[in-house]
């Protein structure tokens, strides 16, 4: 089984001075928040990492739809991007939970805040190789 640090609202969360680590499930839901909320580019050691999500999105005055339909597309592509990655895990002979992959991307939702057009919330769905239904959401804004 592989694991990550747990990380709330950025930092790591410690209990009782221990790192707190995700596995399964918490892992995977971990990892799409990761690649698509890393600006593409922002790790020098791997430019490739994460998606172009808020450069493509904030701040752009183009019409909600187009901006809605090019956010599915730059989170699509993360996620396939995250899918590749954990195949070579796979391959690399890490050994890895069928709930910390993705099977299947069912759901990718990007609607902007009719109140607030500087915010876009995202919902993501996926169907874990276990065959766990996940859904994360999270908010991109200029603020």
């Amino acid at each position: 089984m592989s694991f990550d640090l747990k990380i709330r609202s950025g930092d790591l969360v410690i209990t009782e001075s221990e790192l707190q680590t995700v596995v399964d499930s918490e892992k995977l839901i971990q990892d799409i928040l990761k690649i698509c909320l890393t600006t593409n580019g922002a790790n020098p050691l791997n430019p490739w990492y994460g998606s172009y999500l808020s450069r493509t999105v904030v701040g752009n005055p183009s019409h909600t739809s187009v901006l809605v339909q090019v956010g599915k597309s730059q989170l699509n592509t993360a996620l396939n991007m995250l899918m590749s990655l954990q195949s070579l895990q796979t391959k690399s002979f890490q050994t890895v939970t069928a709930d910390e992959h993705i099977s299947a991307i069912s759901e990718i939702s990007v609607i902007r805040n009719k109140l607030d057009p500087r915010l876009f919330d995202v919902r993501i769905g996926a169907i874990s190789k276990g065959l766990k239904p996940i859904t994360t959401k999270f908010r991109v804004s200029t603020i």
